[in-house]
């Protein structure tokens, strides 16, 4: 991801944005191969991020191969128009997005002890208030399921944060692209005018 001058964002902000978040891109890339991704819940627990996923997911077997990878947790927002910029500058259409990224080393285990672990941890941040359910365990009930899935658990070496939220532009033209994106309408048009609005300095 290119790091612009144009969209400075606060480590702190990134924090904020990926706590608030159900899920990201796991991308590992063996050393013969293609990169693989697969889109995984998490949970992030300061400098580590902590997934499970099928062994037979070409993703795991890239790990196995490759234990480096990249964690990305984005949102698009919404593509602007360039004339709610500027009317002769056609370069100043562009998409509007959060965007954070996570360089990583993976330890992985198939230990259905482990996984089931790590499930537990991810339900209670998911659904914190849930009381309904068996307590998940390596038993009869879920060990079948559990030998299928791997736990991994990312160490954070380096993040990188890009919210491209609004145009870099003063605060007017981002008020106009706010104004447009709400006349126009389109799906998740009144979401990402929000967003962005959310962003602006205190009027």
């Amino acid at each position: 991801m290119y790091d612009s001058d144009l969209y400075p964002t606060d480590a702190s902000l990134a924090d904020e944005f990926v706590a608030g978040q159900r899920h990201g891109t796991l991308i590992a890339t063996p050393p013969d191969g293609f990169p693989q991704c697969s889109i995984l819940p998490f949970v992030r627990t300061d400098n580590h991020i902590e997934l499970h996923c099928v062994q037979a997911d070409p993703t795991f077997a890239a790990l196995q191969a490759n234990p480096r990878a990249t964690f990305l947790v984005s949102d698009f927002l919404a593509f602007t128009r360039h004339d709610w910029v500027d009317p002769e500058n056609a370069a100043r259409g562009t998409l509007n997005f959060r965007a954070v990224i996570f360089e990583c080393s993976a330890e992985l285990s198939t230990d259905p002890n482990h996984v089931a672990a790590a499930l537990a941890r991810l339900l209670a941040a998911y659904e914190p208030d849930a009381t309904s359910y068996r307590p998940i365990q390596n038993d009869d009930f879920y060990g079948p399921r559990l030998k299928r899935l791997a736990a991994v658990r990312l160490t954070i070496e380096r993040m990188q944060a890009k919210f491209k939220v609004g145009p870099a532009s003063p605060v007017e033209t981002k008020r106009r692209v706010i104004r447009r994106l709400r006349e126009r309408g389109e799906p998740n048009d009144a979401r990402a005018a929000d967003v962005i609005e959310s962003y602006l300095p205190p009027a």
